[in-house]
C-alpha cells in the first residue's frame, strides 16, 4: 500500500498535469525532450507547452497508429520512434504517456511503453502516466506500471461526483519536492500537504471520494462481475451490434485495446464534419438535440474516416445502444 505522502487529491487531470509540468520545467536542461503521444489529451499538451516548452524543453509527439491491429503493433511503433529519436542525440528526459486515451479511446500497453522509455531515456528520466479514464475502467497495479507519477479521475468511471482526481507518486520524496500549481497557506510543504487546501473551494467531491471508491469496490453485476469487467463485456457486445448494423464490423478494434470505451467506425457514406474531442454543430449535436443521445463523434480524416467513441457505464442499457444505432441510420437516410 502507498506510504503517507504518496497520494493526494486535486481538482482534475489538468491540475495534476500542471503540477508535474511545473516540476519538470524547473529541471529542464538544454536539449531535454518531453515525449508524448499523438493521442494525448489536447489540454494536457497545452499545459506542457506552457511550462516545459517555455522553459526550453522540446516536445516530441510520437505517433500511435489508429486504427491498429494489436497492442504489439502500438508498442513496436512506439519503441521504433524512441530509438530513432535517441539516434538523433535527443535527451529523452521526460515522458507523459496515456493509459486509456480519450480520442481515439485506446487501452494502451503502458507498462511496456514505460519500460521502453527507460531503455531509451536518460538515467534520471521521469515518466508520468495520464490515467484520466483508468480507475473504474480497467484493472491494474499502479506500482507495477513502472512510472514515477500516475493520476486518474475518480469522477469518470469511479462514481465520484465532479471533480476529483487522485495523484500518486512512486516515492514520497517526489511529492515532497513538487508544488501544487496554486500556492496557498501550505506552500513549500509538498503537494500532498498543499493539495489539502489550495484556497477556498467546494471540497464536496473530494470528501465523497472514499464512499465512491467503496461503492466501486463493492459493485457487482448479476453475473458477479466488477464494474470494469461488466462494462468491458457490454461495450464489446454493443460495438459489434453497432458495427454490424452500420456495415463496419470488419474494422472493429481488437479486444485488448478496449477498456470500457470502444471505437466504432460510422457508416462510410455518413457525412461527418465533427472533429474528434471538439465541440461541434454536426452529427453529435443532431444526436443530442433530436434523439437525446450523447455520443462522442469525430472525423479523423482521410482513409481513417469517422468514428464514434462508444462508452458503456453500469447505468447504460441495450436500449441506449439501439437508440444510437437507429439514430445514425436515420441521419444517414436524411442526408
Amino acid at each position: 500500500p502507498p506510504q503517507d505522502g504518496q497520494l493526494c487529491l486535486v481538482d482534475n487531470a489538468t491540475v495534476a498535469t500542471a503540477a508535474i509540468a511545473m516540476r519538470w520545467a524547473k529541471k529542464v536542461q538544454p536539449g531535454d525532450v518531453v515525449v508524448v503521444l499523438s493521442v494525448m489529451y489536447a489540454a494536457s499538451l497545452n499545459v506542457l507547452r506552457e511550462f516545459c516548452e517555455t522553459a526550453g524543453a522540446r516536445i516530441e509527439v510520437l505517433e500511435v497508429p489508429f486504427p491498429c491491429r494489436s497492442s504489439a503493433e502500438v508498442l513496436e511503433r512506439f519503441e521504433g520512434q524512441l530509438a530513432a529519436l535517441r539516434q538523433t542525440g535527443a535527451r529523452i528526459r521526460f515522458a507523459l504517456l496515456d493509459h486509456v486515451s480519450s480520442q481515439p479511446a485506446l487501452l494502451l500497453p503502458v507498462q511496456e511503453m514505460v519500460s521502453a522509455c527507460r531503455r531509451h531515456g536518460t538515467e534520471d528520466l521521469e515518466v508520468a502516466i495520464d490515467g484520466a479514464h483508468s480507475i473504474g475502467s480497467c484493472e491494474f497495479d499502479v506500482a507495477k506500471l513502472g512510472a514515477d507519477w500516475f493520476f486518474s479521475n475518480l469522477h469518470k468511471w469511479g462514481f465520484a461526483p465532479t471533480t476529483a482526481t487522485i495523484v500518486w507518486a512512486s516515492r514520497p520524496e517526489l511529492m515532497l519536492e513538487t508544488r501544487h500549481p496554486i500556492p496557498s497557506w501550505s506552500w513549500g510543504q509538498g503537494m500532498a500537504v498543499e493539495a489539502r487546501f489550495p484556497g477556498t473551494r467546494d471540497f464536496s467531491a473530494m470528501l465523497a471520494a472514499p464512499a465512491a471508491m467503496e461503492y466501486l469496490e463493492c459493485w457487482r453485476s448479476e453475473e458477479g462481475e466488477i464494474a470494469s469487467q461488466y462494462c468491458h463485456r457490454r461495450v464489446m457486445e454493443s460495438a459489434l451490434e453497432l458495427a454490424e448494423a452500420w456495415g463496419t464490423a470488419d474494422q472493429l478494434l481488437p479486444e485488448e485495446l478496449v477498456a470500457t470505451q470502444a471505437m466504432v467506425r460510422l457508416p462510410p457514406a455518413l457525412r461527418v464534419d465533427d472533429l474528434p474531442g471538439r465541440v461541434s454543430h454536426g452529427v453529435r449535436q443532431t444526436l443530442r438535440e433530436r434523439y437525446c443521445v450523447e455520443a462522442s463523434i469525430g472525423n479523423f480524416g482521410g482513409s481513417t474516416g469517422s468514428w464514434v467513441r462508444l462508452s458503456y457505464a453500469v447505468y447504460n442499457t441495450p436500449r441506449d445502444v439501439a437508440r444510437l444505432r437507429d439514430a445514425v441510420l436515420e441521419i444517414l437516410e436524411m442526408q
